[in-house]
């Protein structure tokens, strides 16, 4: 099973590949639309969360959020914690680009809900 969404200046990349136990999303998440894009990601997600077995990695590389994103992406994780969908959450801390802002961002998410998250760098 597999969601496959491609990126533009405004809209992140999304990987979904149940197969190889990999969920990542990748880019700038700048959009108008952001709850009703994070609202299919988390839909799709839940449709399949009988197929995302433990250990399965929410990887996220965001570069920029604006605040429509930030409120999309709170409901994104609201949802998996309520319906305890297995997903270590993984944020991206890109060492090639200024993303720090973001990953304090998802961090304060992560702990206000509760989720188990780790912090990873990458060029």
């Amino acid at each position: 099973m597999r969601l496959f969404i491609g990126s533009s200046s405004y809209q992140p990349l999304v990987l979904f590949d149940l197969n190889q136990h990999f969920l990542r999303i990748d880019g700038m998440s700048n959009m108008t639309n952001a709850a009703e894009f994070y609202k299919t990601l988390s839909d799709w997600i839940s449709a399949h969360k009988s197929s995302i077995e433990i250990g399965t990695e929410l990887v996220l590389r965001l570069l920029y959020l604006n605040s429509s994103s930030n409120k999309a992406i709170y409901h994104f994780f609201l949802r998996i914690t309520h319906e305890n969908i297995p997903v270590s959450i993984v944020i991206v801390k890109s060492t090639s680009s200024d993303n720090e802002d973001v990953v304090e961002l998802l961090e304060q998410i992560c702990r206000i809900l509760g989720l188990p998250y780790i912090i990873r760098e990458e060029p």
